[in-house]
């Protein structure tokens, strides 16, 4: 089951106009894509998806997450941080692939929550966020294993053996801090979004 809101389509394609700008502009203006924590650093563009899923649809989201995606990878091409950023982030399997799983995972988890916690909407948007959250972290993570696991271990100065538990241990910090970001400002943005979109 997915997300589907009734509205009418000048209005849908002007959110889906909104949402891209924004995914636009965390991705380049410094600081709007993430929270500087250190050592975490945390992004929060993946909760501009799961906004756009939990207020509009699973397919919006899916758009939007699939915009993030492309743009990620022009960023790459166009201003790489590093090799390795060239690397992985130009990977329509990295780059791509998870942040449009977001929109879908987001918009099966909430039909599932909503339904577990039918008087709870708020418990169902924040559950059905940290699932978008941790559908990004860990898609991205074992998508640069199975292609670039060599590699991206040399670059982190870690034995391909002991791979696996560093990703677990990114999926443990910066993961679980995405996830508690998204967790609490989702719903505090989609709330009141979808009195603002929602047409009954």
């Amino acid at each position: 089951m997915t997300l589907n809101r009734k509205k009418s389509k000048p209005r849908r394609i002007a959110l889906l106009g909104i949402l891209t700008a924004i995914i636009l502009i965390q991705n380049f203006v410094p600081f709007l894509g993430n929270i500087p924590i250190p050592p975490l650093n945390p992004t929060i563009i993946h909760i501009t998806v799961i906004v756009a899923t939990l207020t509009m649809s699973t397919t919006d989201g899916m758009i939007i997450g699939g915009i993030w995606g492309v743009t990620r990878m022009i960023r790459a091409y166009t201003m790489p941080a590093s090799p390795l950023d060239l690397l992985l982030w130009t990977n329509p399997m990295i780059a791509v692939i998870p942040r449009i799983l977001i929109g879908l995972f987001t918009g099966w988890a909430y039909a599932f929550f909503k339904r577990l916690f039918s008087e709870k909407d708020k418990l169902a948007l924040a559950s059905a966020s940290v699932v978008g959250s941790f559908t990004n972290t860990v898609f991205v993570l074992l998508f640069i294993y199975l292609f670039y696991g060599e590699t991206y271990a040399q670059a982190i100065d870690v034995d391909m053996s002991n791979l696996i538990g560093a990703l677990g241990v990114i999926v443990g910090t910066n993961g679980v801090a995405e996830a508690i970001a998204a967790a609490i400002i989702a719903p505090l943005v989609t709330i009141p979004l979808r009195k603002i979109t929602y047409q009954k």
